[in-house]
């Protein structure tokens, strides 16, 4: 290396087009096989976020500046991601990635924000009630105390925003 250091250069067989791929390490005590299987864990974190901001819309979908609408949008954004990546695996079907992504986001962009938040709330309570085999009572009772929490969270962003005018 240039400042002296010690590195070691790996060449894998790869497809015919290219050949072979070659990996530089500048540790020389990690073996080999750990070099290309933590590799193969880096290109897998690549291709997570390369999905994420092409497919999922990470990071054009909302301009927002507030840190918890970033923090909550990037968690929906990669629960999109892991359902869909499930989903995939679940299933024989033959859409790459990309497809099912798109294919996702058009079914999501024709509906609101509410009926997203509805449809979400309904599998939640479904899921209670198959889970923990809750009452109608109970699970209203957990219903509002969510709901009141995500008022009065909604109404301190509001009183802390002054210039925040809805929509």
């Amino acid at each position: 290396m240039p400042d002296g250091k010690k590195a070691r250069i790996i060449f894998v067989p790869c497809d015919k087009k290219r050949g072979w791929l070659a990996f530089l390490s500048t540790d020389i005590s990690i073996a080999d096989e750990e070099i290309i299987r933590l590799y193969g864990k880096r290109w897998d974190i690549e291709v997570f976020f390369k999905m994420c901001k092409q497919h999922l819309k990470l990071v054009k979908e909302i301009q927002i500046r507030n840190y918890d609408g970033l923090i909550g949008h990037t968690s929906l954004v990669m629960a999109r991601y892991n359902i869909l990546s499930l989903f995939q695996r679940e299933s024989v079907d033959q859409r790459s990635f990309g497809d099912l992504f798109r294919s996702c986001n058009e079914a999501l962009a024709s509906i609101t924000f509410i009926d997203a938040l509805k449809r979400i709330m309904q599998l939640a309570m479904a899921a209670l009630r198959k889970a923990h085999n809750l009452s109608e009572r109970i699970i209203n009772s957990i219903l509002d105390l969510i709901m009141g929490e995500a008022i009065a969270y909604s109404a301190l962003i509001i009183a802390q925003c002054p210039n925040w005018r809805g929509g």
